[in-house]
């Protein structure tokens, strides 16, 4: 029996192990009282263009319903879409001919190990070995990220800087596209900012942030001393903020880098939101950010009048999710 077979057969008895306990409610809970779970279920749907919902929807499924239901792991989301680069200052070379191992981990947190590759290694021939690997049909319902970028096709590992020990996220659509829910501890976080501070929830045209739940070790040693930074997962004239940040880094001589490659961010709200993504709720057009703590003794500031500052960091583990910045665009009462 392959890991995947295994893998799959333990997953339906965790799922239906799960409903059991969700059937032992004498009544469904009951919705939350905004739309502010939605309107971040709605964002998240945008971004990786695959379904995700809020856990009330979760618990109130029909139990008739078969399709595929998956917690969203919003740590690996968040690194997945931190758009990193490498870094104009260090120069090394990879042999493109010296095999090595990639990491490919889907939003949910299922991880697989795919060896023997090259720099001169197909982002389809990459599909394909992940099709082998696992029961994925074919693989056009796959689509790949690394540092915040969708991997295409035709393009070499080697174009994306990818070596040993990377890790490439997965997003599996198509027929065995999977529902995505958020998670009860996102969830209650926003069930008590719903009940506390109604002020803070998307409607006037102002940025509304939604905190998100530190984990026990991080809440006072980091997220009491490590700076803010916002990052957008979109782009800005087709370039990403990586992108603009590695033409201004070629512009800093104020600083020699240590390191190869580095996830940018800035602490200008206003630069983050040219690079902020776009969705729609209930009709209208919205903006949404990631806001960081940052580590302080790893980054590099990156200074410049009149063009904004960005921030460089040489791992994502040098990051925090802090909050959610939500936008409304166009006209507000």
């Amino acid at each position: 029996m392959s890991l995947c077979s295994s893998f799959l057969g333990l997953y339906v008895f965790i799922e239906i192990e799960q409903w059991s306990q969700y059937k032992e409610y004498e009544r469904t809970p009951k919705p939350f009282p905004s739309d502010s779970a939605t309107v971040v279920a709605s964002a998240l749907t945008s971004i990786t263009n695959s379904p995700v919902i809020t856990y009330y929807e979760y618990l109130s499924r029909d139990e008739n319903d078969t399709r595929l239901y998956e917690q969203l792991d919003f740590q690996i989301f968040y690194k997945a879409y931190l758009s990193g680069g490498i870094i104009s200052s260090h120069h090394h070379h990879v042999d493109k001919n010296v095999p090595f191992d990639v990491h490919i981990e889907t939003l949910t947190g299922v991880k697989w190990l795919v060896g023997n590759l090259t720099g001169k290694t197909t982002v389809q021939e990459l599909k394909e070995r992940i099709q082998e690997i696992c029961f994925i049909p074919d693989t056009t319902s796959q689509r790949l990220i690394f540092n915040g970028r969708h991997l295409l096709n035709s393009k070499r590992l080697g174009a994306y800087n990818i070596g040993q020990d990377n890790v490439i996220y997965l997003e599996v659509r198509g027929s065995l596209d999977s529902i995505k829910f958020l998670n009860s501890d996102f969830l209650n976080l926003i069930h008590h900012l719903d009940e506390k501070s109604q002020k803070k929830l998307p409607g006037r045209c102002d940025w509304k942030r939604i905190p998100l739940t530190p984990s026990s070790t991080e809440k006072h040693s980091i997220y009491k001393t490590w700076p803010y930074s916002y990052h957008g997962t979109s782009t800005r004239k087709s370039r990403t903020i990586a992108d603009d940040g590695l033409i201004h880094s070629k512009r800093s001589k104020l600083h020699k880098f240590t390191f190869g490659h580095g996830i940018y961010t800035t602490p200008d709200k206003n630069l983050a939101s040219l690079y902020s993504h776009t969705f729609i709720f209930n009709g209208s057009k919205y903006l949404i950010l990631l806001q960081n703590r940052v580590n302080p003794k790893t980054l590099v500031r990156l200074s410049r009048k009149g063009d904004g500052d960005y921030w460089v960091s040489p791992s994502d583990d040098d990051l925090k999710p802090y909050g959610l910045l939500i936008k409304k665009i166009g006209y507000c009462k």
